[in-house]
């Protein structure tokens, strides 16, 4: 017996959408405050990432991921720029008078005192704040731009838009691009009449089920990068009204090419989503859920 269809579509709900709103705008209310330590506030861009910014979140999400993104300094990336180019950006630009250290400093110590310290503990990736009410994990980070081009004018100066920061233990840099990431989203799930992201919170809940009977664990197989996985699945696939026939068929689609993880891409279409850092997925991890999956269709009771 495979999962009905009134399940398939329970399954499609999303979750809650007022608190995550309501924890940004408390945070951000602390961050821009008379009380802040940050510097040069007016430059700070806060928003809300993952499955609450995609709306793609599951009942029973507890976390909300929140970015505390600084323009006022930005790393960049220059590998697709000739000599030409690169020069002009050298002499275009001075050295940041606002660095990483001083940045994350100040963004933790005007956490703790809004929040208390026992209340803020500081991970490798992201701040956690903990006030036995809500959750949220604070993400500092600066403005990554991924120059496609640079000239002399504003004009000619192309480039993606991403995040930047590093972690706490390894002093790590880690580049992300959740702009990017949402407004590839948006595009799918427009362009198949809205399924996308109802799909997606379908699959997630079938990870869940999967955890709940020891056939997987949340390690193995982590939200962000299911997203990720289905973004991949082509759009005829999800342009189906009848969402069990729509979940079968992604199904088969996704053991079908299996053996071609490699060549697939991160939402955000800058990142493979298969490969060796530690922000990407390993493949066999991602079989293993693909195979379980197929198993929790083909054997529900």
């Amino acid at each position: 017996m495979t999962i009905p269809s009134s399940v398939l579509e329970s399954w499609s709900n999303q979750g809650a959408t007022t608190t995550p709103k309501l924890l940004r705008e408390k945070i951000e209310k602390k961050l821009l405050g008379e009380n802040s330590k940050i510097q040069r506030k007016n430059e700070l861009d806060i928003y809300i990432q993952g499955s609450y910014r995609n709306n793609t979140n599951i009942y029973g999400n507890s976390d909300v991921d929140i970015v505390v993104q600084h323009d006022a300094t930005f790393f960049s990336d220059l590998s697709a720029l000739d000599t030409y180019e690169k020069n002009i950006y050298e002499s275009a630009f001075a050295d940041a008078t606002y660095r990483w250290d001083e940045f994350k400093r100040d963004v933790i110590k005007t956490l703790e005192d809004a929040f208390g310290k026992g209340n803020v503990e500081i991970g490798n990736k992201s701040i956690r704040i903990d006030d036995g009410s809500y959750e949220a994990d604070v993400v500092p980070c600066f403005e990554y731009r991924k120059y496609t081009s640079f000239g002399t004018s504003e004009y000619e100066r192309q480039y993606i838009r991403g995040i930047k920061f590093f972690t706490t233990n390894e002093r790590r840099s880690v580049v992300n691009y959740p702009k990017e990431h949402y407004a590839n989203g948006a595009n799918k799930n427009q362009k198949v009449n809205t399924r996308f992201k109802p799909t997606i919170r379908i699959f997630k809940n079938m990870k869940k089920k999967l955890v709940d009977k020891n056939m997987l664990t949340k390690e193995e197989a982590p939200s962000y990068f299911l997203e990720n996985l289905l973004y991949n699945v082509p759009d005829n696939y999800f342009n189906n009204s009848d969402v069990a026939n729509r979940v079968y068929n992604i199904l088969k689609w996704l053991g079908d090419n299996r053996n071609s993880l490699s060549e697939f891409v991160c939402q955000n279409e800058q990142i493979y989503l298969f490969g060796p850092s530690q922000e990407q997925w390993n493949e066999t991890d991602a079989k293993n859920f693909i195979d379980q999956v197929i198993n929790l269709w083909n054997e529900w009771v």
